[in-house]
């Protein structure tokens, strides 16, 4: 076997180990910023330790910022911004880890990394000796070859490795000549101009039809395409200069460098003092064991003193980044119990003259209707805070109406900024004792969301863990593990400590994290949007929704009915009978017995680890055979029937007779609501069978009905906002039909010409386009060739080329900031960006379209929200907002009201936000939900 040599780009290596950590950065415990230096360290290690590579070098770009692609071009990467300077206070540690390895770590004045990379490749590989380029930058494919590849790394997942047919696939050319495509196409991130119009696609079918950048040009006046002749001719010299440009050097001189100098001893890479030192240093505690195990096997102590040093890591773990304090850490000492008279009085003066407390409640349960406080916990400095019982129990000289008689007229009038974590939860319990508390709020939980919303724990434990490296109580140090005491037979002495302790760490936590939200310019996303939002939704919960459970019962049977029907077809399609929910006994059937895909025809299907996979998309594609398509029917009733249908009337809340949903603030990364127990927004729509849910949604009251407001459109309204495009907001101030619209500058024909297919696949386009709907897709979805689905894009940017300039504004901030933004400051961090062309970096630039599109709109319908419960409340009007679904709003009204409410909440959602374009509000009443919708 040959030899192997691998390169590493060290800049884009730290670079893309510090955006993989987004607005979750790591530090020590001194606070010093250590993300790149941790994920490029468990990069480095999982990369020797499992390709155990015989030679590897590591390049740096040159100290100096002028190279002789700036003599040829001064505003050559003019663009770049100044380095992070999180990231720039973690170089010196950078390169001390980069040295720790003992291979060589090349730098040559004057010159990028990619030049010495490629002069590298090119005079190393060879028969004997195959050179591996590990970087995402699609400059790189130019060097690939028979004895040169390129591994694109991939967080937490195997890196991908690409060879000629790779380049092809991912780049649509040869990697003869990719330097001649991205001289067509540029590069935004270095300011190579190209030529200003044609992307990726355009610039591959251009090689593709004419090979070279010469022969394009020879032949100019053969290209149809009169937009990309034009381009062609007018830039022709930036054409060329791009060429120049991005052509990597494969002649740097490297001052004597042999491959005997880059010879690398796998073992002794990642077992050394050096990086012993270093990782003890960082305070990487799981590294420092992988090290110190990984020294033990050099010294030769016996395996079973080894813990598992060098197994091969899995992407990147942020609890190894700082100590977590134990639970002797804890003290107590200015936790107190509010027993007695004086106690109070003294805790009420302090809550009256306050300024800002946080405060939390223990409860009987988690019920939001049945769930009683058994106690309040108070904290107004970091170190002290009180624990208020309000049961009879746990009162020495006080009575639980002396203190409720006391408090409620003290936190009814406070003024004071009321901080807790997981508010909407405490203004529950408090109103399920009388006591409605004024703003203002914060929520610390959501402040931490905000922060970083893409997915880790929110709850006070992590965040005290992630923030303060502190190990709060335990709940089940006072419930048990499986809840099996009661919060009021818990041990009273824990339990003040425990509730002070919440109290006292979420005031510490909003001291923490408002700066923080300050410094990301999020308050007025936290002031404007979440917090006045909380209240309005902790109201919607207690209030529920009434559902029709006979109507639901009879709705059941009629749906077992219809499974017992489709399960004799499925029987019959497949000869025999067999568990239809078992997934290896289906695909046997499909794929071994009748060999359904054979006999369509169809290739490439989506496969498991042990074969073809009976997915909804699989089958999907099969669905033109009986068996696929009857599988499909039942699978859709089956889940109607369980999720939804059988399972709805079990959550119907035995006090109120109503459904009472949860709705979280924190569990998406665009902004918008989600629900739980149940989760309404899953609720079907699209299919007849899923109408007959929402009809169950009724009025509880005789003489009151349903209301439905839906915003029409609003990701379209919110993109011809954004992108400036002003045929779209034309079309949108004119009312125009968008879709026969596109249609027409899609197909060139007059509107009045669009016909129904036509139209389709305009409106198919309109709304892929935010979601990255390629050729492909498109393709899919209409039935078209794929030929023709790229021409329908190319026409479709032509259209709207306010559209094509936002995607690519879009993604260039995305790239540059490491986080998309919605209109009101809202952010989405977005890892990725940094792997170019990669199934990970189109999955990015995806995000970084439509979040902002996405999370506009869960901006607005969540201020319309909190415009029309105010409204509602200050014209003393008995309509109650019940339901937020995706863009939906459902409310329950006097039939006396239903004009009056229509109006003041269509009033509210049309200008919740000012926009350029006008917003569509649906509004529709009836004796149930879908009558409303309707």
């Amino acid at each position: 076997m040959s030899k192997r040599l691998f390169l590493i780009d060290a800049m884009a290596m730290a670079f893309r180990n510090f955006y993989a950590f987004g607005m979750k950065q790591l530090t020590n415990s001194a606070g010093q910023p250590t993300s790149a230096v941790f994920g490029s360290a468990q990069f480095m290690i999982k990369l020797i330790t499992e390709e155990r590579p015989d030679y590897l070098v590591i390049c740096q770009d040159s100290d100096e910022k002028k190279t002789f692609r700036h003599e040829m071009f001064p505003a050559y990467k003019a663009h770049r911004t100044e380095m992070p300077e999180e990231l720039a206070l973690q170089m010196g540690d950078f390169d001390r880890l980069l040295r720790a390895f003992g291979c060589p770590v090349l730098c040559v004045p004057g010159v990028e990394a990619d030049d010495l990379i490629g002069t590298l490749a090119t005079q190393f590989a060879g028969d004997s000796l195959d050179v591996y380029i590990v970087s995402g930058d699609k400059d790189f494919m130019q060097l690939v070859g028979e004895h040169v590849k390129l591994i694109q790394p991939k967080k937490g997942d195997e890196s991908v490795f690409i060879d000629d047919r790779g380049v092809h696939e991912k780049f649509g050319v040869t990697p003869a000549q990719v330097i001649d495509c991205l001289a067509i196409i540029g590069d935004t991130a270095d300011n190579v101009p190209g030529v200003y119009g044609i992307g990726d696609k355009g610039a591959a079918k251009l090689i593709q039809a004419y090979g070279s950048l010469d022969a394009i040009y020879a032949n100019l006046d053969k290209i149809s395409n009169k937009r990309q002749r034009e381009a062609l001719e007018k830039d022709r010299a930036q054409a060329y200069l791009s060429r120049q440009l991005v052509t990597i050097k494969t002649d740097v001189d490297l001052d004597g460098l042999t491959l005997a100098d880059m010879r690398l001893d796998p073992e002794s890479a990642v077992a050394n003092e050096a990086l012993l030192s270093l990782f003890k240093q960082m305070e990487f505690r799981g590294l420092i064991a992988k090290v110190e195990a990984g020294l033990a096997r050099v010294r030769g102590l016996p395996p079973a003193k080894l813990p598992d040093a060098l197994q091969p890591l899995s992407g990147l773990d942020a609890t190894e980044a700082g100590p977590v304090a134990s639970k002797s850490d804890h003290a107590f000492d200015h936790y107190h119990l509010v027993a007695t008279p004086d106690a109070l009085q003294s805790l009420l003066k302090r809550l009256a003259a306050a300024e800002r407390f946080a405060f939390d409640s223990e409860t009987t349960g988690l019920d939001l209707v049945s769930s009683q406080p058994i106690g309040f916990s108070f904290a107004f400095e970091a170190g002290q805070a009180y624990y208020l019982p309000v049961v009879a129990k746990h009162l020495q000289e006080l009575s639980p109406s002396d203190v409720l008689t006391s408090l409620k007229p003290v936190l009814e009038a406070s003024l004071a900024v009321k901080v807790a974590h997981n508010l909407k939860f405490d203004l529950q319990m408090l109103h399920n004792l009388g006591v409605n508390v004024p703003g203002p709020f914060r929520d610390t939980m959501i402040m931490d969301w905000l922060m970083d919303t893409t997915g880790r724990q929110h709850g006070l434990d992590a965040c005290c863990e992630r923030y303060f490296g502190y190990e709060k109580i335990k709940t089940s140090t006072l419930i048990g593990d499986k809840g099996e005491i009661s919060m009021l037979d818990a041990d009273l002495t824990t339990l003040t400590q425990y509730a002070c302790e919440d109290a006292d760490f979420c005031l510490r936590l909003d001291t923490h994290l408002l700066p923080m939200i300050d410094a990301n310019d999020l308050r007025s996303v936290l002031e404007t949007v979440e917090m006045p939002l909380v209240p309005v939704l902790a109201r919607m919960e207690q209030r529920g929704v009434f559902i029709d459970v006979d109507a639901l019962m009879q709705f059941s049977t009629r749906l077992a009915t219809m499974v017992e029907e489709l399960e004799a077809r499925i029987y019959r399609e497949a000869g025999t009978e067999f568990n239809i929910n078992s997934t290896k006994q289906l695909a046997d059937i499909l794929f071994n017995q009748l060999k359904v895909h054979e006999a369509l025809g169809i290739k490439n299907l989506k496969k498991t680890k042990s074969w073809y996979s009976t997915d909804e998309s699989v089958l999907e594609r099969l669905q033109d055979h009986p068996l696929p398509r009857a599988i499909l029917e039942y699978r859709g009733v089956a889940k109607l029937k369980n999720t939804y249908v059988d399972s709805l009337p079990q959550l119907v809340h035995p006090q109120t007779h109503r459904l009472h949903t949860s709705f979280h603030q924190t569990g998406t990364a665009t902004g918008r609501l989600s629900s739980s127990n149940p989760n309404l927004q899953n609720i079907p729509i699209r299919t007849e069978l899923g109408q007959e849910i929402r009809k169950a949604f009724t009025a509880q009251q005789p003489g009151h009905v349903i209301i439905s407001a839906d915003y029409s459109q609003i990701e379209l309204r919110l993109l011809a906002h954004m992108a400036d495009e002003q045929a779209l907001q034309q079309a949108f101030t004119k009312s125009e039909d968008i879709h026969r619209l596109t249609a027409s500058k899609v197909f060139g024909v007059s509107i009045e010409q669009v016909d129904a297919t036509m139209r389709s696949r305009a409106k198919a386009i309109n709304f892929g386009i935010i979601y990255g709907m390629g050729p492909r897709r498109l393709s899919a979805t209409t039935g078209v060739g794929l030929q023709e689905a790229s021409a329908f894009i190319a026409k479709y940017f032509e259209g709207y080329p306010g559209i094509e300039t936002y995607i690519e504004q879009a993604i260039a901030f995305a790239r540059q900031h490491g986080y998309s933004r919605t209109i009101t400051g809202r952010r989405r961090p977005i890892s990725g960006m940094q792997t170019e062309r990669s199934r990970d970096a189109v999955s990015a630039e995806n995000i970084a379209v439509n979040s902002p599109i996405q999370g506009s709109a869960a901006d607005l319908i969540k201020l319309a929200m909190v415009r029309i419960d105010h409204e509602l409340m200050q014209r003393g009007l008995k309509t109650q907002m019940l339901l937020q679904v995706h863009d939906e709003l459902v409310f329950e009204a006097p039939q006396s009201e239903v004009a009056v409410a229509s109006q003041l909440i269509q009033d509210c959602m049309q200008h919740a936000m000012r926009l350029k374009v006008p917003l569509d509000v649906q509004i529709g009443h009836g004796n149930n939900w879908l009558e409303a919708h309707s």
